[in-house]
Order: structure tokens, then C-alpha cells, then sequence
């Protein structure tokens, strides 16, 4: 039975709109700095003159037309497409596409012109005009550049990139996070029976699943083998299910492509997982490579669940601190304390629970 598998048209909703709020926005200054510029610095070139409200008017309307058209675009070639070509070709496709999009971009906005009575030069004048090829040009390279940061952010985490540029990592801060470990079930078997060459291509397979988590606003922090850390800032969570919802969505994804696991490796992944919550501090570090580090009990304490599962016949675990989290709301899901143990390099005793959905209990006890 897959209950997360399939996205609902919320979530959906939800990705979708990241990349076009972005390019909306990016979009927007870029006009801006086009019209100021063209303004001041291009009086040799033609261009009608707008009154003020026709100037806002039309950069809203061709901010939020252009900003959905290719962050719709970038979403499309994103989620559908990078699976199936090398990144080179797709930049390629991309490219082409952007390209002809942008050309009818200019077709709109000169009979926009025309609607306005702010232009009296026929098409081929038009298109042909200096300032339109220069702005077809500065179109091409806005979207090139806004396209890069988008892949700069994914490469240091959604919303870190801001924070980095911003010195928010400068020196240690303190952050109330939750990190779960998800780590793949037989690896060492798994990787003796396929090789390091196909091994590492059914990693790869198996990580680009595991970007279903995104539409449960799971940040991946780092990929260390065959395992994955994922975290989450508790305060700018919405709803403290996502933590959960992912990792079974996650599950589904792979469950859903099986077929294809089965068909081009001979076996179906299958990945175990450990959650934790608690204070941890979040810091920019290295010189040469930098990265923004996690420190702090909270990870130790997940780790160290997560290698548990084995031993408890478990897919799930989690801590107390966790457990009592997640039972504030009324989720649906269940929670068996397994065991109360004292984990390998830590103190005291923690007290770890399995947490299962509602239907996996009733089909174990049909």
C-alpha cells in the first residue's frame, strides 16, 4: 500500500512554486537594472518612453509572465528530465528552449507596445532594433545566472546559500534542528554482489529518490556512503509530520520503482532511518572546500539510533525527545518503546521508539 508515493496537489503546488517565486523575483530586479541602465547609458539606441505607471505596469506583468515561464521551465526539465540525460545535455535542451521562449517573449511584449500606443515600428524593425537584441541577449544571460544560483543553493542547501553570503555562519550559532539518518539496509552485501562500478550507479539511483523528500521541506545536510542526513529547523516547520511523512514517501518512491531496480540491478532498495531532536550549532567551515557544519549531541544521538534497526528488526526508530514531539499532534502513526539502552559513546540511558503507519500493524496482524 503506498500512502506517500503519490504527491497531492498541495505538495505539488509547493515544489512548483520554489523555483518560480525565485525567477518572479529575480526577474524583477533584472528589468529594473535593464531599464535604468537603457535609460541613462544607451541614448544612441531606440526605445519608447514610459510613463510611470505604464513602466510598473508592465514590469509586473512581464516579471511574474517571465518568472513563471522559466521557473516552470527549470521545475519541468529539474524533476523529469535530468534522470534521463548527462547534465551537459540538458543544459543544452535548456538553453534552446530558453532561447525560443524568449523570443516569444518578445513577441508579446511588442504587441503589448502596440496595445499601449508606445510603439509605432513594424515587427521585423523591431526585433531587429539594437536595443531588442540586446535585451534577448541580457535575457539569456539573467536566466543563465539565476539557473546557476538555483544549483549553487541545491549544492550548499535549500536557504543556505543567503545565509552563507550573509555571514549568518560566520561565527557558531545555536539552532534547534532535527536530523534524521538514513542509511541503506545490506550495503556490504549489496556492493560485493554488484561491484563499485554498478554499486555506485544504484547509489546514485537510489539518492535521486530520495529527492522526494524536498516536498516535505527536508534539507539533505550530507551523503556519506550509502547513508543520508537529513535535517529540518524546528521553528520554521509548519508541521512537525514532514519529518516522518519523508522518510515514508521515501520508502513508496522506491517501492513504486521497483521494476526498475529489479530490472537493471537484480535487487530493490530498501534504507532504515534514525531521528533525533535537540540543540546543535550550525558553522561555516574550511578554507580551500568550504561547507556548513552541524556539531552538537543531537546528531551523535540519531547516528546512533539509526544503527540500531538491525538489532531491533526495525525500520523506523527514534528518540524520546522525538516520540513526545511528534505525539503532540494526532498523527495517525504508532509508537512501540523498544528499548531503554545506553548508546555506544554516550552517557545515561535513552530510551528509543519504533514508529510504524497505521495500516503496516493491520496488515502484520491480518
Amino acid at each position: 500500500m503506498i500512502l506517500f508515493g503519490q504527491k497531492n496537489k498541495k505538495i505539488i503546488f509547493r515544489e512548483w512554486t520554489h523555483p518560480v517565486k525565485y525567477y518572479i523575483t529575480g526577474w524583477f530586479f533584472a528589468f529594473i537594472f535593464f531599464h535604468v541602465v537603457r535609460q541613462s547609458g544607451t541614448s544612441g539606441l531606440e526605445h519608447p518612453s514610459f510613463r510611470f505607471l505604464h513602466l510598473i505596469l508592465l514590469l509586473l506583468i512581464f516579471s511574474v509572465l517571465t518568472g513563471t515561464i522559466f521557473g516552470s521551465l527549470h521545475y519541468f526539465f529539474e524533476r523529469y528530465r535530468l534522470r534521463k540525460i548527462p547534465l551537459w545535455k540538458l543544459m543544452i535542451r535548456l538553453c534552446v528552449d530558453q532561447l525560443l521562449i524568449i523570443f516569444f517573449l518578445t513577441v508579446v511584449y511588442y504587441f503589448a507596445l502596440k496595445m499601449l500606443q508606445l510603439n509605432q515600428l513594424s515587427f521585423l524593425k523591431f526585433i531587429g532594433s539594437p536595443s531588442i537584441i540586446i535585451y534577448y541577449f541580457y535575457a539569456f544571460m539573467v536566466n543563465s545566472i539565476l539557473s546557476l544560483l538555483l544549483e549553487i543553493g541545491k549544492l550548499l542547501g535549500r536557504g543556505n546559500f543567503y545565509k552563507l553570503v550573509a555571514g549568518n555562519f560566520y561565527t557558531p550559532k545555536e539552532e534547534y534542528r532535527i536530523f534524521m539518518f538514513v542509511d541503506l539496509n545490506s550495503s556490504t552485501t549489496i556492493a560485493e554482489k554488484l561491484g563499485h562500478f554498478a554499486y555506485s550507479s544504484f547509489l546514485k539511483d537510489c539518492f535521486y529518490d530520495l529527492a522526494v523528500v524536498h516536498d516535505y521541506n527536508a534539507g539533505i545536510y550530507q551523503y556519506v556512503g550509502d547513508e543520508a542526513v537529513l535535517t529540518w529547523e524546528r521553528s520554521k516547520m509548519k508541521n512537525i509530520l514532514d519529518c516522518v511523512d519523508a522518510f515514508w514517501a521515501f520508502s513508496d518512491e522506491l517501492e513504486k520503482r521497483s521494476a526498475y531496480y529489479q530490472n537493471n540491478y537484480g535487487i530493490v532498495p530498501e534504507f532504515k532511518a534514525g531521528m533525533s531532536i535537540g540543540m546543535v550549532t550550525v558553522v561555516e567551515i574550511g578554507y580551500i572546500k568550504k561547507e556548513i557544519a552541524y556539531h552538537g549531541n543531537t546528531l551523535n544521538t540519531a547516528s546512533r539510533i539509526e544503527s540500531l534497526c538491525n538489532f531491533y528488526k526495525e525500520k523506523f526508530l527514534i528518540s524520546k525527545k522525538m516520540c513526545d514531539e511528534i505525539t503532540k499532534e494526532n498523527s495517525g502513526y504508532s509508537f512501540t518503546k523498544v528499548a531503554e539502552t545506553q548508546l555506544r559513546g554516550k552517557q545515561g540511558i535513552t530510551e528509543i521508539y519504533s514508529i510504524n503507519r497505521p495500516f503496516e500493524i493491520d496488515v502484520a496482524s491480518s
